[in-house]
């Protein structure tokens, strides 16, 4: 990866209850919790995503990779118009409206998601695949 970009203002990482943080000068800004980091606490991934230590968001970038793999594997069943579930064989009918890829009717649920693409976030109906439900938990 390139040079590291200095933010602006000191490493946030371990401040809590009665412990300073690290305060050494930040190269990065956490994508997902918005602290700063430094070159100890975080990483510089690919396509500039800069992540810190602290372990939800390592999670989360950990989730990110492994749905990527998942969705590629899932998606060749959807080339030749089968449910993206492992193992089933029926034809596909409806979209995950997360996950974007073709399920059987029996694969897909209708869930209430909260949809932060509106100010304030709503409430929203939404079908969902078992593994965008299962993902829910560490991003809602």
């Amino acid at each position: 990866m390139g040079p590291l970009v200095l933010v602006e203002g000191p490493c946030a990482h371990g401040g809590g209850f009665l412990r300073r943080a690290c305060g050494r000068p930040a190269a990065g800004q956490c994508v997902y919790c918005g602290e700063r980091f430094c070159a100890d606490h975080g990483l510089r991934g690919e396509d500039y995503i800069e992540v810190c230590d602290r372990r939800a968001c390592r999670a989360k970038l950990d989730d990110v990779h492994s749905h990527l793999r998942w969705r590629d594997i899932a998606a060749q069943s959807n080339r030749v118009s089968v449910c993206a579930q492992d193992e089933c064989g029926d034809r596909m009918e409806h979209r995950c409206q997360r996950c974007r890829l073709m399920f059987c009717e029996t694969h897909l649920r209708d869930r209430v998601v909260l949809d932060r693409s509106f100010d304030p976030p709503r409430r929203m109906p939404a079908l969902l695949c078992a593994h965008c439900m299962a993902r829910r938990e560490l991003w809602d």
